[in-house]
């Protein structure tokens, strides 16, 4: 049998009902543990340890091993409870009435407007004494939000830092006339211009000849027959934005600083982090780290009845010599295709293009914040904006699981939907975040169970209690560890609010289900493809609302869900993979070892390109043993035109699957250890997982908002074979169960299993 390295003499223990498993004497941590034929996933080895002892995280550092024994999962420690908003007096004395467990600290009201400390400021106390009630502490790093702007500080103390975006005008003409032309008054400068030649009414946008221009102004001759002038300028991103809507909820400028410039940031920490940091003795002691609050690159004109004069993408002076040195051809040859056309280069400009902000954005800002955290001894996280979109993947961040690979906690925030919403809510957006934490051999996933996006509004701060059980069920399911709120101890503006009792069962809850899951890892022996490439050819750049932007790409995002559904409904076991990730992934004996992930199968979702270096690892893939399953179409084109014909020679034998089909297509998605069976099927009942220090943990969610009877069977459990631990979140309690058995699951609530 598989993991036999990993199997222990296990026993509960009556006196304290905790779990002690007797671990083997040499354990190697980093090989596999054996080949596994097709049905199964090589696993890597980890030092068995009590079943769900934990290895928490404090300031960076791991802390001694803690059995999850009867008490500590009656009475979950504070570090697995909510981390809720606010660091006052007030609340010091307030959350632990509450059961809340840590605390987000906002500390932009303790900064005077000249970005120093009143003299009455109390972080250091405050801090302190958090961290004497054993409550963890992560510090905001920003004044409101989005982060960034630390107030418009930035901003205010150099200009140029400013965030702006590239622009596109035209001037048609015929003939070689003279041209001498302006720039609007509304724009800052001209970054290159272009005369393009035209023939029959088409330009043609590949033949371009730059011309001389001067600050604002242009001076050049036409062509003979007709042409078009093409000037691209920045404009500055001081109305309708962002980080414009939130000025006069939390008192800043709401001017804001481009992401992508390092000296910019290097401020926006000197006057966030530094200057909170400094108050705290001892940090790595007293608190987690920094997080942030929806960065993004401010391209999205952001109230919807406002026309924007002008289509909009990102720009920064690095990123000319940066593209070519990645790329190894001209950014401003093919600037016209940031703005318009569908043909096959333009589309691969494109994907050139946002990939290269997303390294300059990933390297700027959430580099360079986590490497200054680290030297402190502390973490990074934060959460970003809308993550269900991968259109405002690129966007937002050019491409946001590469962005999130530099934080050492990925974090999202996620609606809380309602009954009816349920069945269709895509919770499976959590795997963009969770896979990154599996990708870079991270510990935890952290999610903000938000009460009023989603179009919500203030008027449902306090969503009723199954909602919230409901999206901690799911979160935990597709990977979260760690939680946030800021839901309100007492309601607002109407609402029913909680009662301090189940504002402890929240927690109480909450706190069960991360105690066990936390540092556990998925079984997954499925990898599914990031196709942020093809959002990346389709973006154009837009004066258009966040939300029109997203409905330009509804057909492609609504392929990604169905195939995110279909494998849900298949109850494939699976994580997302990023192209970096195959490009650098450990290949032997038909897997694929991605960070902490070893796939035996890869489903690559609706593409129309493909890197070289993705086409000829999946080659290598497969040739070990491994299958690749090509999901609706088979690509025909490489990223880059050069490559097409080595990329339609590793594919000629592929065929594509049809996504309704993928759960049939993929009868193995983890290991045959995992042996139990449960009846109802995946309509009804949830079933994640996951290894846990030589343990196999099964989360079981209902999906219904009723009671559930769960068939539990494993076929030859014979003995003590046949016994497994039955841990409830709801009521605390600890037991042993033998197989098969019936297991009643109320509405909206988990149970854990652990074999």
């Amino acid at each position: 049998m598989a993991h036999s390295l990993l199997r222990a003499e296990c026993k509960l223990t009556s006196r304290e009902a905790s779990i002690t498993c007797l671990a083997p004497e040499k354990i190697h941590n980093e090989m596999l543990t054996k080949t596994q034929t097709r049905s199964g996933i090589a696993q890597t080895l980890v030092t068995a340890m009590a079943i769900a002892g934990l290895i928490s995280q404090a300031g960076g550092a791991e802390t001694a091993p803690l059995k999850v024994t009867a008490e500590t999962f009656k009475n979950p420690p504070n570090d697995y409870r909510l981390i809720q908003y606010q660091l006052t007096p007030a609340t010091l004395e307030e959350y632990p009435d509450y059961g809340i467990g840590g605390y987000m600290a906002f500390f932009y009201k303790s900064l005077r407007p000249d970005g120093q400390l009143k003299e009455d400021n109390a972080i250091g106390e405050l801090v302190t004494a958090a961290h004497k009630n054993g409550s963890p502490v992560w510090l905001a790093d920003d004044w409101g939000y989005p982060s960034g702007m630390a107030g418009g500080r930035v901003v205010a103390e150099n200009p140029d830092f400013e965030v702006r975006s590239l622009v596109m005008l035209t001037h048609k003409g015929r003939g070689a006339i003279p041209i001498d032309w302006e720039l609007p008054g509304n724009l800052h400068d001209i970054v290159y211009a272009a005369l393009y030649p035209g023939k029959g009414g088409v330009i043609d946008l590949q033949a371009g000849k730059p011309v001389e221009f001067t600050g604002k102004t242009v001076s050049a001759e036409g062509l003979r027959d007709t042409w078009e002038l093409r000037v691209f300028a920045r404009y500055t991103r001081n109305k309708n934005t962002q980080a414009q809507s939130t000025r006069s909820q939390f008192g800043h400028t709401g001017r804001y600083p481009d992401l992508m410039n390092a000296g910019a940031m290097s401020r926006f920490i000197a006057h966030m982090h530094e200057t909170i940091l400094s108050q705290v003795e001892n940090p790595p002691e007293q608190v987690r780290g920094f997080y942030c609050n929806e960065p993004n690159l401010m391209q999205s004109h952001w109230v919807n009845d406002q026309g924007a004069p002008y289509a909009c993408t990102p720009w920064n002076d690095a990123l000319p010599e940066r593209f070519k040195k990645r790329h190894g051809y001209d950014l401003f040859s093919i600037l016209p295709h940031l703005f318009e056309s569908e043909s096959d280069t333009a589309r691969r400009s494109r994907i050139h293009y946002r990939q290269t902000v997303a390294e300059l954005l990933t390297e700027s800002f959430a580099r360079q914040i986590r490497l200054w955290c680290k030297e402190r001894g502390i973490q990074s996280s934060g959460h970003f904006l809308l993550n269900d979109y991968l259109s405002q993947h690129v966007q937002g961040y050019g491409d946001l699981m590469k962005f999130l690979t530099e934080f050492d906690v990925p974090a999202l925030d996620i609606p809380i939907p309602n009954p009816g919403q349920f069945m269709d809510f895509p919770y499976q957006q959590t795997r963009f975040f969770s896979s990154v934490t599996s990708w870079k051999k991270r510990t935890d996933t952290l999610m903000l169970l938000d009460p009023i996006i989603g179009g919500y509004g203030v008027n449902r701060l306090s969503p009723d209690l199954p909602l919230l059980i409901n999206s901690i069920n799911m979160a935990t399911f597709h990977g979260v560890t760690v939680f946030t709120s800021y839901l309100p101890l007492n309601p607002q503006k109407g609402a029913k609010g909680y009662t301090k009792e189940e504002f402890r069962f929240l927690n109480e809850y909450t706190g069960r289900l991360t105690q066990v899951l936390r540092s556990a890892r998925r079984e997954a022996g499925v990898g599914l493809y990031y196709p942020i490439a093809m959002f990346q050819a389709d973006l154009l750049a837009s004066k258009l609302h966040w939300k029109k932007i997203a409905n330009l790409h509804e057909d492609r995002q609504k392929a990604w869900d169905e195939t995110g559904k279909a494998l849900l409904a298949g109850d494939v076991e699976h994580m997302i993979v990023h192209p970096e990730g195959v490009t650098e992934a450990k290949i032997m004996n038909g897997h694929m070892q991605i960070g902490h992930g070893v796939y035996h199968t890869l489903v690559m979702p609706q593409l129309d390109f493909l890197p070289l270096s993705v086409a000829e690892q999946l080659g290598k893939f497969e040739r070990s043993g491994g299958t690749v399953i090509w999901a609706d179409r088979v690509p025909d084109k490489a990223e880059n035109a050069s490559d097409d014909s080595p990329v339609r020679q590793l594919l000629k034998q592929a065929r594509a699957t049809p996504t309704a089909e993928l759960g049939d297509a993929i009868p193995n998605s983890f290991s045959s250890d995992f042996d139990l069976a449960f009846t109802p099927g995946t309509d009804q009942l949830l079933v994640g997982r996951f290894h846990r220090d030589g343990r196999r943990v099964y989360l079981l969610v209902n999906r219904l908002q009723e009671a559930l009877t769960v068939e539990v069977g494993s076929p030859g459990s014979i003995g003590d074979a046949g016994q497994l631990t039955v841990m409830d979140p709801s009521t605390g309690t600890i037991r042993r169960e033998r197989l098969p058995l019936d297991l009643t699951l109320e509405a909206n609530r988990a149970l854990l299993l652990i074999r």
